[in-house]
């Protein structure tokens, strides 16, 4: 096997990576202020794809048009949707909120499938079956674009974390939420921004990627399932390491299917997730 084609699935590899990392790097975001795994997660990530494509055949609104739009009414629906169901519910524990977002798992699937039926469907946008050349690498626009929206985004996030005082109130909350409200933090209004903000890039992402993929109502739970790996496999509530899994589990993923298969490079998280869990169970960059 030549070089150039182990190249060209690397570059792959890393930009699946960077779209992993984004999605699960909005997921740690959410678990960490509130100790929530949200089961929905991919499933708001498929709302906002869907909601793409009805933007497309109403108003004939590109899927990149359409996705600031996407953006601002899904930090929104966060925001609420804490507000208003999310939060009542965690009072009454951690489980009671991963029940509930099992819940919205199911709601979520069986409404789009009422509106849109179960026919996989393709949306078309302006850069479609497009690739840019840059020999010896040929890399279709719409992932090309996808996996820099995500890196650009990720890398605004983690400076917000970091750098910001809405940052330093997350990242207190994160390590001991009882003393960060003792010092004055409003613990409940930096939750429902941060799963605002969470469900928010879902909800800017889903457009973005949205031609590289074909959607069906169930596609959410592949989704989940990806941003649950790389998250517990990175740390739980560790961004850094949520960004770095992100990318190694895109690459051997990628490096894997070509060498033995798609079958095998769809194995390959879940190896990853199990060798770790078995060797470091804290995650590559958590803490004990």
């Amino acid at each position: 096997m030549s070089g150039e084609v182990l190249l060209q699935a690397t570059v792959q590899g890393l930009q699946m990576g960077a779209i992993y990392a984004l999605i699960a790097l909005s997921m740690t975001l959410i678990f960490s202020v509130g100790g929530l795994l949200n089961f929905a997660h991919g499933d708001f990530m498929a709302l906002a794809m869907y909601g793409a494509m009805a933007l497309y055949q109403a108003f004939r609104m590109d899927a990149y048009a359409a996705a600031p739009l996407m953006f601002f009414l899904f930090l929104l629906l966060g925001f609420v949707l804490f507000r208003h169901l999310v939060q009542p519910v965690l009072a009454a524990g951690v489980l009671a909120g991963a029940q509930l977002t099992l819940g919205l798992v199911f709601i979520q699937e069986n409404l789009l499938l009422l509106l849109f039926g179960g026919d996989y469907i393709n949306v078309p946008t302006v850069l479609s079956n497009r690739n840019l050349g840059v020999p010896p690498l040929v890399m279709p626009w719409p992932l090309l674009v996808g996996s820099v929206l995500a890196a650009v985004l990720t890398a605004v996030l983690y400076v917000v974390l970091m750098r910001t005082d809405f940052g330093r109130q997350v990242r207190a909350i994160t390590q001991n939420r009882d003393a960060a409200a003792l010092m004055g933090i409003r613990v409940g209004r930096i939750q429902a921004l941060a799963f605002g903000i969470g469900i928010g890039l879902l909800g800017l992402t889903g457009p973005m990627i949205v031609a590289q993929f074909t959607l069906t109502p169930a596609m959410g739970l592949d989704f989940t399932l990806i941003a649950l790996i790389v998250m517990v496999t990175g740390g739980l509530g560790n961004f850094t390491g949520s960004m770095v899994a992100g990318v190694i589990i895109g690459v051997s993923e990628s490096l894997a299917s070509l060498l033995y298969g798609g079958t095998v490079g769809a194995m390959i998280p879940y190896a990853i997730l199990l060798l770790v869990l078995l060797f470091r169970p804290h995650g590559l960059m958590g803490e004990h």
